[in-house]
């Protein structure tokens, strides 16, 4: 089961910033500069967490806050692009 992610990140260098946020990319939507919202499931968190830990340093912090659905219910946003899509389906019509 996946479930919603706010990953933040703070990078002290800007190679390993721009290489964080290419890695984030592929797992969700940069929602502000260093802020992504990622649907993740356990698995996919462990991942995440082994490949950032090949790019950052000591130095570096990442948080992921999960979220719960009435959390994400609340979420309010000034733009379209700030919307938190549906839940997509388990199937697909191929």
């Amino acid at each position: 089961m996946k479930d919603w992610y706010l990953v933040s990140y703070d990078v002290r260098d800007q190679k390993r910033l721009r290489r964080t946020a290419k890695l984030l990319q592929g797992y969700g939507a940069r929602v502000q500069y260093s802020l992504f919202r990622c649907r993740l499931s356990d698995r996919d968190i462990e991942r995440l967490r082994w490949e950032l830990s090949r790019v950052l340093e000591d130095e570096d912090d990442v948080l992921f806050v999960g979220l719960c659905q009435s959390c994400i219910a609340r979420v309010r946003a000034r733009d379209r692009r700030g919307s938190w899509p549906e839940d997509p389906p388990d199937w697909v019509v191929v």
